[in-house]
């Protein structure tokens, strides 16, 4: 939960830098970041999610 936390934080941050990005290259750059940091949040959410046995 922590790990999470701190990644969404980070993800916040970042889309914030985003909207005062200069230039172009920049903003690609931040939105890659972005992106990364989206996919590592999701990932660790599955990880903590319930599993369900549909063997009973």
């Amino acid at each position: 939960m922590v790990m999470t936390k701190k990644l969404t934080y980070r993800y916040a941050f970042t889309l914030l830098k985003m909207k005062k990005a200069e230039g172009r290259s920049e903003y690609i750059d931040l939105a890659k970041e972005a992106n990364l940091l989206w996919h590592q949040i999701v990932s660790q959410k599955s990880k903590n999610a319930p599993r369900i046995d549909s063997r009973t």
